[in-house]
């Protein structure tokens, strides 16, 4: 078996590479070498690309971060695709020479997943392309992000049924890669649920157009599948009529109990077309909480509230917003460009039954601040908490609890820069909470939860679709090449090396 590239072969080709062309990669020595040191048989030049391999520092080191600040693994080199074919083609090399390789759109998966250290990395920057929309559907390649597909989309008032939550600066081929998951998603379930159509550049380096009734297990392996079969290169996702506005308003509560009562009451009968859950906690320590709730409408008519709000048990209400569809979708746009992206941030996303919702939200209710290290605004804490029908969830590799019900919980924490401590704190937090949401019979959301060893791995698919994904891992990267950071099938430390 040829020897993987070390790290310190690594730094040695890196060394190299700041300095000199590289020509290609020497295979007796397993490493890249440049124009003058081309002397041995074994030598294989780069192939012939549209677009670029860059060798550079800078390049290298910008491509070896995410949101998480967790884990920074540089790549030996990142591809730019001038094309699909150079993915192909890199790909085919990468088999050849037993190098690993990943792609990255906009690094918001925080534990390092796109990452390949001494491997390649690929830019899908510089696949944004959207195509002109039909009536039923819009064809976008993976590095297109969902406010791209939303300016093609809006002016033939046409819409994807579900967006991202809070941020429409993720890429399609992200989110179709890990799951996707959307404030209409108690209707329409998660982004992977809603794709006709893919295509992907298998782990052994072709090139398939797959679907529900063509080649539809690569379809299923691949979507929420974190490129462990395949790398997404385009999307086709079908499309409704888009609302011209959206009216918005919040549903406060001080009771914990009718807060989960209603939401759930609202999830299932679909009431209402957006809904998010928010609970918050005060300087006092005193908790509340909200569900935003919104209706899609086109006026002059306008949505009728108080029959919407019939039976619900929340003790206030705010004023009704009403705002244009795409001002909805762009609500978080100026918050999220204030945050700050230097912190590392052990993030945490899971769902639960919804009958132990309750009992689990106690255990992140008893962390103080300090350890809890959830985001604040004016000294008031927030995470979310919304539910979800998951029979509205059907692509396999996107797991939900066997409840017909569910709460998705995000926790979105962060330390300063350089606080081991606080940092190490959070993680063992995390696999405390981690473990509890186990013994209640959670799931994890796998961009946002630490999923670090293959027995974990294991463990979260349980063993009937861990088999299916083990065998189209076998068919369709069987050199094992495609992104190797999530660990899905063999481990890595823990450890972070921020």
């Amino acid at each position: 078996m040829e020897e993987h590239l070390s790290r310190r072969r690594f730094i040695k080709l890196a060394a190299v590479a700041g300095g000199a062309t590289i020509a290609g990669f020497d295979l007796s020595v397993r490493s890249w070498v440049t124009q003058a040191q081309v002397q041995t048989p074994s030598f294989q030049s780069i192939p012939k690309l549209d677009g670029a391999l860059l060798f550079d520092e800078v390049s290298r080191q910008a491509i070896a971060v995410d949101r998480g600040n967790l884990f920074h693994r540089l790549p030996a080199a990142v591809l730019r695709p001038g094309s699909v074919q150079d993915v192909i083609t890199m790909v085919q090399y990468a088999n050849q020479h037993a190098l690993k390789i990943a792609i990255k759109g906009q690094g918001h998966s925080p534990y390092g997943q796109t990452q390949a250290e001494a491997g390649i990395v690929i830019d899908s920057s510089t696949f944004g392309a959207v195509h002109t929309p039909t009536l039923e559907s819009v064809d976008a390649q993976c590095g297109a992000l969902w406010g791209e597909v939303a300016t093609a989309t809006l002016p033939k008032e046409l819409t994807p049924r579900v967006f991202p939550a809070t941020c429409m600066a993720l890429t399609v081929g992200g989110t179709l890669s890990v799951g996707g998951h959307g404030s209409t998603s108690h209707r329409y379930g998660a982004q992977v649920d809603n794709v006709t159509e893919l295509d992907v550049v298998t782990g052994d380096g072709r090139l398939v157009t797959c679907s529900p009734a063509h080649e539809s297990e690569l379809f299923n392996m691949v979507l929420a599948g974190l490129g462990q079969c395949g790398i997404i290169v385009r999307a086709r996702i079908p499309l409704i009529p888009a609302p011209s506005h959206v009216m918005l308003h919040n549903l406060l509560y001080t009771d914990l109990d009718n807060y989960l009562k209603d939401q759930l009451r609202i999830a299932a009968d679909g009431r209402f077309n957006s809904q998010r859950g928010l609970m918050s906690r005060n300087q006092e320590g005193k908790w509340s909480f909200t569900i935003e709730v919104g209706q899609f409408f086109s006026p002059p008519t306008e949505p009728n509230l108080a029959a919407l709000e019939a039976g619900l048990q929340f003790a206030s209400a705010t004023a009704p917003v009403s705002m244009t569809y795409r001002e909805y979708l762009y609500r978080f746009e100026a918050r999220n460009a204030t945050q700050p992206i230097n912190r590392p941030s052990p993030y945490l996303t899971l769902y639960i039954p919804a009958s132990a919702t309750k009992e689990y939200l106690s255990h992140i209710f008893a962390l103080s601040p300090e350890r809890a290290r959830l985001p604040q605004t004016n000294g008031v804490e927030t995470f979310s908490c919304s539910p979800l029908n998951t029979r509205r969830f059907t692509c396999p590799l996107f797991t939900v609890p066997t409840e017909e019900q569910a709460f998705s919980v995000w926790l979105f924490r962060s330390v300063d820069p350089g606080d081991q401590a606080a940092l190490s704190a959070v993680l063992a937090s995390n696999r405390a909470l981690l473990a509890k949401m186990t013994e209640l019979g959670g799931k994890r959301n796998v961009p946002n939860s630490m999923v670090l060893s293959h027995e974990e791995w294991k463990a979260h698919f349980g063993p009937n679709v861990w088999q299916r994904l083990s065998k189209a891992k076998q068919k369709y990267d069987p050199k094992s090449v495609l992104s190797p950071e999530p660990a899905m099938f063999s481990d890595h430390k823990e450890s972070s090396d921020a």
